[in-house]
Order: C-alpha cells, then structure tokens, then sequence
C-alpha cells in the first residue's frame, strides 16, 4: 500500500467496514454493528480492536467479554478466533501519537470523549515523515519535502519506552519495539531503510511473493552463510533469519511452550552459552538471542524437528558458522 499504513486506524464512514489489502476485516464485536463503530484499530493481518461512538476501546463488561479479533496465524497454530481485551475497564483511545498523522495531544478527535488528543488524518500518510507537504506542493522545485533516513525517525514509534530495555510480558516480548532491539547490538549503526522500504509493507511484499528486504543478511555476512554447520539446516532450507530473527515477539497470538511469536524478533546476535531469553522477573529480555528462541521454536517437542537437551544445542551453536 504505497500511499501509507492507513490500517494502523480506520474511520467507519456511514456503516460501512474499511478495505484492507490481503484481509477481510470482521464483524464487530458481539452486540454491536458497524453503526456503533468509529473507527477499527489494526484490522490488518494481527488483530482488530473496535472503537465506538463515544471515542472508547471497546472491551466488554466482564471477564466473559471478548473483544479483540485475533486473525489466524498458521505460524503460531491458532485459527482466527476473538479473545478477551481489558475486559471491565474503560480504556480511552490514546495511541494517536504512532497510529495518526499531524497527532496534538490536546482536545479530542471528532469530538469524541474517550480519544486523547486530535489529527490531521488517521493512520500513517506521507506527511508524518516526511513533514507539512503543503508548501511542496505549491513550489516543488524550491520546497523539498523532508527526507530523514535517521532510524531515530521510525524509532519514535517503534519503541516501548526507553530504548535501553527491551520490554517484555507473558513470555515474549512486546510488539512494536524494533528500536529497542536493534538498540542492543551492533545493527543499531544501520538505518532502518538500508533492508527497509518504508514505502512498502513487509507483510504486503511477502503475500504478493516477492523479496521483503532491499539487501539480504548474506550480502554483508557472507561468511557466515558460506560455512554452517548443520548439513540438514541446509538440505531442508533453514534461513539466517529463522535463527537469527525468531519470532519472540507477540502481537495477538503466540504459544510461549513453544517458543512462537508472531512477530519476528531484530536482535539478531546469538548467544551459544545463554538458553533463556528473559530477566528472572520476565519484564525484560535479554540483549542476546537464547537458545530456547533461537533453536527451540523448530527443536521442541511437537515441533519441525527432533527436540535437543541444553548440551546438545550448546554444542551445535558453538563455533556453528567457524570455518571448517
């Protein structure tokens, strides 16, 4: 979707569900229609949040309320279903800031009571990177438009909180954190937009088959892709990223017995002597890649392939890439 990431907040104009690449968006949750709907949250290929008339995150009464549709996720093993969001509490819109263009953080959107702050348009167009297009427009050859390739710029939304701990809960990590994690290791020296064209989704790129990056892991590590050490990793057609980018991220699904996210991971190191991925109390992950996330999500019981003790996963990620 060349013209921005529009799904990220959708108005509902007169009653009717917004249009998404790849994806039909359900229906609301129980007990409302698209009259009751001001706008969809996500609806694009993770999950959908529903806001109603009064500005408010629809979350239900109780417990027994489910409010978020899930879409399926073959990687994680789950159908699409609807589960539970906040159940009983009110929850005011207040994610303008990353989900919004021209974003204030005064008054309230449409007039509504529960949506903190107002925008120029929802969802992520031109001109929140690239700045005020107006004057551009009016004078193209003298008034460029902004052009800032400083990761910086995408870490203003991607990111949790400070970029120093990579935040965790429930066994993954976090979603939209890419920053803090590429803050962990040496990749933070890359722009984001040397393996990413910002204006092309990646999930869009895959589902239309073609290549989701614009340079690839072995082009500076070739070396590593040159010497592995695992005959069957390269019979079976194992990639740099399903090691090296696993998905410790969780968005709407994920099954922590079995080490799957449904986003992947950009810390990318490796540490052959570290298993698990989290601090003791589970709210930070590690700066490294742990085995059980590295290994684990193919070498687990019910899983791709045949499950390996500690030592044994030690032992083959220890010196995996050294020259022969």
């Amino acid at each position: 979707m060349k013209s921005g990431h529009a799904w990220k907040l959708n108005p509902v104009v007169d009653g009717k569900p917004p249009e998404y690449p790849f994806t039909e968006v359900p229906e609301p949750p129980e007990g409302y229609t698209w009259d009751d709907i001001a706008y969809v949250i996500g609806g694009y290929n993770w999950k959908a949040r529903f806001i109603d008339k009064n500005g408010y995150i629809i979350t239900g009464p109780d417990e027994n309320a489910t409010t978020q549709y899930n879409f399926a996720n073959p990687e994680v093993g789950k159908e699409a279903g609807w589960v539970a969001y906040h159940p009983g509490q009110e929850k005011p819109y207040n994610c303008g800031p990353c989900h919004t263009t021209g974003y204030k953080p005064e008054g309230h959107q449409d007039g509504l009571e529960g949506i903190v702050g107002t925008w120029a348009e929802p969802g992520i167009k031109c001109e929140r990177c690239h700045g005020p297009g107006s004057l551009h427009v009016a004078n193209p050859y003298t008034v460029r438009m902004v052009v800032d390739r400083d990761s910086e710029l995408c870490g203003e939304c991607h990111l949790r909180g400070s970029p120093e701990a990579v935040n965790a809960k429930g066994g993954f990590i976090q979603h939209h954190e890419q920053y803090e994690e590429l803050f962990q290791s040496k990749h933070i020296t890359l722009r984001c937009v040397i393996c990413h064209d910002p204006h092309a989704g990646v999930v869009q790129l895959r589902k239309a088959g073609e290549q989701t990056t614009r340079t690839q892991c072995e082009n500076c590590h070739f070396q590593e892709a040159k010497y592995q050490n695992s005959e069957v990793h390269k019979a079976v057609g194992v990639t740099c990223i399903d090691c090296h980018m696993p998905r410790i991220v969780k968005s709407a699904w994920g099954d922590a017995e079995k080490f799957t996210g449904d986003i992947r991971t950009h810390m990318m190191a490796i540490d052959p002597d570290q298993i698990e991925q989290f601090t003791e109390d589970g709210k930070t992950a590690l700066s490294q890649i742990g085995l059980n996330f590295a290994c684990r999500h193919c070498h687990v019981e019910g899983g791709k392939a045949t499950p390996k003790t500690d030592d044994e996963l030690r032992e083959r990620a220890t010196g995996y890439h050294a020259r022969p």
